[in-house]
């Protein structure tokens, strides 16, 4: 993506999109005569043949002929307007991953809307808020690890602090095949003897360097597809060195926008020579903390800040630990600096990992009914000898539903007893992280959660967006496997527990 400082930003305006090419009417600016101003943007899914710099050309799925998709970018409080055609050979939907949409703007086929046909369209329409960095992808079976996903990115209103650059950087983990993720599951790697086993890992800070997760080649006679075989990781749709490096000056304080849109791997990165500052998770402010490494699991957004103080060749990139040289790089070169060989990070145990337990949101939280909250234990499983992963022992769509009433406290309680991690996320709200372990001053605000192997952990929201709302693991071939369930509002009235006790449903 091209880099560009926020006051070239600010001076572009318009202009900057209509280049793009995600506008509708003019400038994609629809001025209503009262309200909020409507900005529209075109998407067309369709199939085209693509190279990520270095590689095989294959075919992928695309919105507007590229992967990643054209950046979408609004200010907070605007609506967003977005015209999809599908030119694509099946049915398709987008959703708006993060952004607590209207319940029949969320782009859930079967659940939220009927998925848009071949040759059909479909008109999405929402307010863009609040402010952060979101993703938007295709929901319709494996769509997403074909390509069909692109950053959101809402703007704070007021005045926010300057960057002199900023980036936006497009996680993805890639199968180069014709057919994507559905025909590269029916590889195997290079040298595999059998099932190639799963590399898993808890984060620096607990032992273990992770890896990408890599499962069975193949499927099952009548079961779902397991995880692909991903022979590429790429930036903005480029593998390294193609990719397009970080150009910085001296002095700058640089904005890093992290989106993993892989379908399932989750990354540990680092940038070599430089330390980063966490300031928002999944969108939302969190109190600023300095960390060497940031782990990101599929769905979430990392904003990362650093100080250009350093000047030489370095790389952002993963921990190699099973990706080899094909695994993800970004290069950071500083104007005044000759030397172009960039220098890698040396991942080290020990090394500082900002975990969800360290970060604090700083936006308020509340207020909650204080006559207690209704709790759903989700128990993850699966992945053993078989091709299904569950929530409390079953697969979607035969999963336990979460029935609950409009202003309501909720609750989940996750307890992984799989050898996976999984990042769940809940479409339509943000909560936050419970644990009783936790300082109860502090809070964390997210929407995609990693619950790692065993793992127990707890979160809680507010069930204040009426709808059917999927909640799910947002590793897709998980996802796709069964571990999924939906949320789903009813009228009437419940009977209140008593303050600070769960009620606790299957």
């Amino acid at each position: 993506m091209e880099t560009i400082t926020r006051r070239r930003f600010i001076r572009q305006g318009a202009a900057a999109l209509a280049a793009a090419g995600l506008t509708g009417l003019g400038p994609g600016l629809v001025r209503a005569a009262a309200g909020p101003a409507v900005r529209e943007f075109r998407l067309r899914a369709e199939p085209a043949r693509i190279n990520l710099g270095a590689g095989p050309e294959f075919t992928a799925w695309t919105y507007n002929g590229r992967t990643p998709g054209p950046e979408i970018r609004v200010k907070e409080g605007e609506t967003i307007r977005v015209v999809l055609e599908n030119g694509l050979p099946e049915p398709t939907t987008i959703h708006w991953h993060g952004l607590p949409v209207p319940n029949a703007m969320d782009g859930v086929p079967g659940l939220t809307q009927a998925p848009v046909g071949p040759g059909e369209s479909f008109v999405y329409e929402f307010p863009a808020r609040p402010a952060g960095t979101y993703l938007y992808h295709s929901h319709a079976r494996y769509q997403l690890d074909r390509g069909l996903y692109g950053p959101l990115i809402v703007e704070p209103r007021g005045s926010v602090r300057g960057h002199d650059r900023e980036f936006t950087l497009v996680l993805e983990d890639w199968a180069r095949v014709d057919g994507g993720g559905p025909e590269a599951a029916r590889r195997r790697p290079p040298g595999a003897h059998g099932p190639m086993g799963r590399r898993m890992g808890r984060g620096m800070g607990r032992g273990m360097m992770a890896g990408p997760m890599m499962g069975r080649p193949g499927g099952f006679a009548g079961g779902p597809l397991t995880e692909p075989w991903y022979d590429a990781y790429a930036v903005n749709g480029r593998v390294f060195p193609e990719v397009e490096p970080l150009v910085v000056n001296r002095g700058d304080l640089v904005l890093l926008r992290l989106i993993n849109a892989s379908s399932s791997t989750i990354f540990d990165l680092a940038l070599a020579g430089h330390d980063l500052t966490v300031t928002h998770l999944d969108g939302r402010p969190v109190r600023p903390i300095t960390t060497e490494v940031v782990r990101i699991g599929m769905g979430e957004r990392y904003d990362l800040e650093f100080v250009a103080d350093n000047p030489g060749a370095w790389l952002l990139a993963a921990n190699e630990l099973g990706f080899g040289e094909s695994g993800l790089k970004v290069p950071l070169l500083y104007r005044s600096n000759r030397e172009r060989t960039p220098v890698r990070p040396v991942f080290r145990p020990g090394m500082v990992l900002a975990g969800y337990r360290e970060m604090e949101s700083l936006e308020p939280w509340g207020p909650l009914p204080e006559e207690g909250w209704r709790g759903f234990r989700q128990v993850l499983g699966g992945g053993m000898h078989s091709p299904y992963w569950t929530i409390n022992g079953r697969v979607h769509p035969d999963s336990e539903g979460l029935l609950v009433e409009a202003g309501e406290r909720i609750r989940l309680g996750y307890l992984n007893r799989s050898p996976m991690p999984h990042p769940m996320h809940l479409h339509g709200h943000f909560f936050r992280l419970v644990n009783p372990d936790l300082d109860r001053e502090r809070w964390l605000v997210k929407d995609t959660i990693i619950v790692e192997p065993m793992e127990r952990l707890e979160v809680e929201l507010l069930a204040d967006n009426p709808g059917r709302w999927f909640h799910h693991c947002h590793n897709l071939y998980h996802m796709e496997a069964g571990m999924a369930n939906v949320m789903a509002y009813r009228e009437g009235s419940l009977r209140s527990s008593a303050p600070g006790r769960p009620r606790e449903e299957a």
